[in-house]
């Protein structure tokens, strides 16, 4: 069965498309089917440092894909992708979320559909990565009598190493938060709670040189928070690991997600999670994550308070109960789950 993968966003490898790509192509290595002749269809330039089986785009491969080599199935990672097979393959299409729907004013809202709409009807087969997203598209896309099914994230943190201790944390406790800085992240909400909580600190980790990154800025200075919250910009994954072990808790009101891998991640280690209500969060942090109803600044920091008191009153059950609800993402699930649709869609040949 030869397949091609297309692993395009691991040339943005920091945000959420680049991570999942990533993995997908680490754990599907590591599960050696033999029966599977996997390509991966990487960025030009890539590093392949993991002795991937990859071909790099080119030209050819995004504007004239007849001349391509031919497959028994084509799989995006991504709903909107950039290389299409030209010899007719089954082509699966996995989608993350339709956040346009909720960012977008209402021109861009249908140039996005219309697009999504054309990459639906040439699939022959379509996942999702959460009900939510799977509830979405059936609400505002023709399916043509095409089933969707919902295959969840695998997550893999490595929970037993120490990580390594960034340089700008002392000894004070700490919130912390992840993800490219966007609006729809909406961490400006979290800045005013922090003059409720003069005894910790606040650490947003992700890539700062945006826009939305520099308003960031202007109002942890214009706040006088300076010295109490720290943006370190993109960190590794060992800082990532140690700041989640180490957090008091991690804080993620973000208004749209497809499924917020930075939820799961953070329940790995036993977390409290304090998220929005919107989209697909709820599904994801289940009834063991605590969510804002609103983001006034004096009720977050009354929930925050609340709720911590009540975490840490019951901190060893609570903790189990996490970390069990963030073990159904496991890569093996979803790996097998893909292997799986592969399989069976060779069985229908």
């Amino acid at each position: 069965m030869n397949i091609l993968i297309d692993l395009y966003k691991v040339k943005e490898l920091y945000s959420g498309l680049g991570q999942f790509s990533y993995n997908y192509a680490e754990e599907l290595m590591r599960k050696q089917r033999p029966d599977l002749n996997i390509t991966y269809l990487v960025p030009r330039n890539f590093e392949n440092r993991n002795n991937w089986n990859s071909i790099q785009v080119n030209l050819q491969n995004r504007y004239f894909p007849i001349f391509n080599k031919s497959y028994d199935i084509w799989h995006s990672l991504q709903q909107f992708p950039s290389h299409f097979p030209g010899n007719k393959p089954k082509f699966i299409l996995t989608i993350h979320d339709l956040n346009f729907l909720y960012e977008k004013d209402e021109m861009h809202k249908l140039l996005y559909l219309r697009r999504l709409q054309r990459n639906i009807d040439r699939a022959d087969y379509i996942t999702a990565i959460s009900d939510f997203t799977k509830n979405n598209i059936e609400d505002h896309l023709n399916l043509r009598g095409k089933k969707i099914r919902t295959i969840y994230n695998g997550i893999s943190v490595d929970t037993q190493g120490q990580g390594l201790k960034p340089d700008y944390v002392d000894e004070k406790k700490f919130f912390f938060s992840i993800g490219i800085f966007n609006e729809k992240k909406n961490f400006h909400t979290l800045l005013p709670v922090m003059n409720y909580f003069k005894d910790y600190k606040l650490i947003i980790a992700g890539n700062t040189d945006t826009n939305y990154g520099r308003q960031i800025r202007k109002q942890i200075h214009d706040l006088n928070l300076t010295d109490r919250v720290i943006l370190p910009g993109k960190i590794t994954d060992d800082e990532k690991h140690w700041l989640y072990k180490n957090c008091y808790a991690f804080l993620f009101p973000s208004l749209a997600e497809g499924f917020g891998m930075p939820v799961i991640e953070a329940m790995k280690f036993g977390k409290p999670v304090f998220l929005s209500n919107y989209t697909c969060l709820p599904e994801i942090g289940g009834n063991l994550a605590f969510y804002f109803d609103d983001f006034n600044k004096e009720y977050m920091s009354s929930f925050i308070e609340n709720k911590m008191s009540y975490f840490n009153d019951n901190q060893l059950i609570l903790e189990e109960q996490i970390k069990k609800h963030a073990d159904r993402f496991s890569w093996q699930t979803c790996i097998e789950q893909y292997t799986s649709l592969y399989q069976e869609i060779m069985n229908t040949k």
